[in-house]
């Protein structure tokens, strides 16, 4: 029971586990998507703006990127210290844009023209385009930026994607099929070594270790392979993959995500014996 292995590569991490309860392993899912801290722009004062975007849909876009936060989960307050106070010590640093276009028919405003107050706080990706200014045109604003989690907003979500996964296992007996050309000519448009090994064999079962979605497979077996090849899903092996955005690495959001699930699990541990249920 435990972990199998973990594969990092680049933003994004997969870790395979074996024999854990499904339910932990989607509570470790639920948390890394909603309650692993980042920084995001809470508050944007639009200070000039004669742009051809309204305020508050240049306040989105500037809400909606990426805040390098690897340094600032230790240096800033929690967001339950910070949700409901303005310019506290420690819960708030800030951010200015101020852009115009003199002579140019047209600027495009990136994230890079961003200027911390925070060194370690800035745009992960720096080549977001944020709004395009014609000839005369400029904006200049304050963002204000603190820690959240992604249960209040999507913004403060440190990953695009955290999934949990079944590992396939498929079963085959290729002397089975009333047509093998067309049930392998099948799963070959899945994948070709696949078919390979399932043509010399003939008959056995396989793991799939490393392998993209199954919908392909699970139609040539309800067709061209009907009764020769059987798509199952290991109870007992389940993948937790993830990417991260780029605010916190893989590691920092498997390390505050375990560090989460254990604080709940002792919560729940308290109040069982402050209740008195052994």
């Amino acid at each position: 029971m435990g972990i199998q292995s973990i594969s990092v590569d680049g933003e994004t991490a997969e870790i395979r586990f074996l024999d854990v309860p499904t339910e932990l392993l989607s509570a470790l899912r639920r948390i890394i998507i909603e309650e692993v801290p980042t920084m995001a722009v809470d508050n944007v004062l639009v200070l000039e703006n004669n742009s051809i975007l309204h305020d508050e849909v240049l306040a989105h876009r500037l809400a909606m990127i990426p805040f390098y936060s690897e340094k600032a989960v230790e240096k800033y307050s929690s967001p339950e210290k910070c949700i409901e106070c303005t310019q506290c010590e420690g819960c708030y640093t800030r951010a200015f844009l101020e852009v115009s276009n003199e002579d140019s028919d047209r600027r495009v405003v990136y994230a890079k023209d961003i200027r911390p107050e925070d060194p370690d706080v800035y745009p992960v990706i720096p080549d977001i385009p944020i709004i395009v200014l014609g000839k005369g045109q400029k904006i200049s604003v304050e963002l204000e930026l603190r820690l959240g989690r992604g249960k209040e907003h999507i913004k403060w979500s440190p990953v695009s994607i955290s999934v949990l996964l079944s590992v396939p296992l498929v079963e085959f007996d290729i002397s089975a099929c009333q047509n093998s050309e067309d049930c392998l000519k099948c799963v070959s448009s899945f994948s070709e070594e696949l078919s390979k090994i399932i043509s010399k064999k003939k008959k056995g079962e396989l793991k799939l270790e490393k392998f993209s979605n199954t919908s392909v497979l699970r139609f040539c077996e309800d067709r061209p392979c009907k009764g020769c090849i059987k798509v199952n899903y290991l109870e007992n092996e389940r993948i937790l993959r993830f990417e991260s955005t780029g605010s916190l690495s893989p590691k920092t959001i498997i390390d505050l995500s375990l560090k989460t699930l254990r604080e709940k699990l002792e919560r729940v541990d308290r109040m069982m014996d402050e209740i008195g249920v052994s």
